[in-house]
């Protein structure tokens, strides 16, 4: 009788650990279970392991092929309006720079047309120095040489390189009785050391070629050199060579 008992209860004792260990195991899995879980809820609420797309995203990624097509094409149209604003604009010149460039053009012309003739006959003795010093035979100083000098005799006729103005007759300390006329366009020539018997006055108009004075020995700064008509040209206000207009 004693043996069939504890048989009876080996019998339970097994069943009873093993229902402990099923227990225990399952206990265990939805521990490790629960604990996943709220990690991967923590991960997902923190940002990390899951893309998030903003409400533009959104937008865009659903937005319909028609409307995207459509805002393309007029982004393209209200470029290519400004740029034909732009090139409209660049195109119109005011009238007044037209009118101005076509005056420029106009006293160029002048200028490349304009030339003068030989107020007096004979040969050059002295070119224009353009600016550099050279040595004067008269005062031995070292100076610049703003004329032509051109050989005559005294009372040689001078006249009018071109026609103008006269816009000044005076006696000069240095250049003695001088003439000067003013041609327009900014060009003034000067007629220096003539004789007292000049035949023109301040104010008066004179043709090219017309006669002015005569050939003198007034100019004391030039008195060592050979007789000779001392001859400038002035281009707004800067003196130039003469040569070049000839």
């Amino acid at each position: 009788m004693k043996k069939n008992s504890k048989s009876v209860l080996g019998g339970k004792g097994f069943y009873i650990a093993l229902t402990l260990s099923v227990a225990m195991v399952g206990a265990a899995c939805y521990f490790a279970y629960t604990q996943t879980s709220d990690d991967y809820t923590n991960e997902t609420e923190s940002g990390f392991g899951v893309a998030k797309v903003t409400e533009d995203e959104q937008d865009v990624a659903y937005l319909p092929s028609d409307v995207t097509k459509k805002t393309t094409k007029v982004t393209e149209t209200e470029i290519t309006k400004a740029t034909e604003v732009s090139y409209a604009e660049a195109e119109t010149v005011p009238e007044d720079a037209v009118q101005s460039e076509a005056e420029e053009a106009e006293e160029a012309v002048k200028e490349q047309t304009f030339t003068l003739s030989m107020p007096s006959e004979g040969e050059v003795l002295n070119e224009f120095s353009n600016g550099e010093l050279v040595k004067s035979g008269t005062t031995g100083a070292w100076q610049t040489h703003n004329g032509i000098d051109i050989k005559a005799s005294v009372g040689d006729a001078v006249t009018a390189a071109g026609s103008g103005t006269v816009s000044a007759v005076e006696n000069d300390p240095l250049w003695g009785v001088t003439v000067s006329i003013d041609h327009g366009n900014g060009v003034v020539t000067r007629y220096c050391n003539l004789n007292s018997g000049v035949t023109v006055s301040a104010g008066q108009e004179v043709s090219a070629g017309e006669e002015i004075g005569a050939v003198g020995e007034t100019a004391d700064i030039e008195s060592k050199e050979e007789t000779h008509l001392h001859f400038e040209v002035i281009k707004n206000g800067s003196y130039v060579n003469p040569s070049d207009f000839m």
